[in-house]
């Protein structure tokens, strides 16, 4: 038994996962959830504890940005516009949920124009224009 001689005993036994996992099912239940959804719950929460470091928070968002969608400068068809738009929005929200960013630097990664330009109106259409 060569964990038995080990300094550091790290290896967890099957009976305890398993303890674990039908406290968190008892857990699940009670909250009217899943135990998934609570394991989502505590792992973004541990991911947002370490955020609040800044050194942390730059070696997160480096490994969280290269998951980002990536995409091909031509769509061919609107279902994989959609496709991309959908899996977009999923990402900048994960990008909110674990403070990551705030929705001023997610709105000038999308948009095609800098938010610093101001935006011009050119020139109404007759029908567009109110009478008085």
């Amino acid at each position: 038994m060569p964990n038995q001689l080990a300094k550091n005993k790290r290896r967890k036994s099957l009976a305890e996962h398993e303890a674990v996992l039908a406290a968190l099912e008892e857990v699940a239940r009670i909250e009217g959830t899943s135990s998934m959804a609570l394991m989502r719950e505590a792992i973004r929460d541990k991911i947002r504890k370490h955020v609040s470091d800044a050194l942390q928070a730059k070696r997160i968002r480096k490994v969280v940005m290269s998951c980002a969608p990536r995409h091909d400068m031509q769509v061919a068809s609107a279902r994989q516009l959609s496709c991309l738009k959908r899996s977009q929005r999923a990402f900048d929200q994960i990008l909110l949920d674990l403070k990551l960013t705030d929705p001023e630097n997610i709105e000038s990664m999308n948009s095609i124009v800098s938010p610093s330009n101001k935006i011009r109106i050119i020139e109404l259409e007759h029908s567009d224009v109110s009478k008085e």
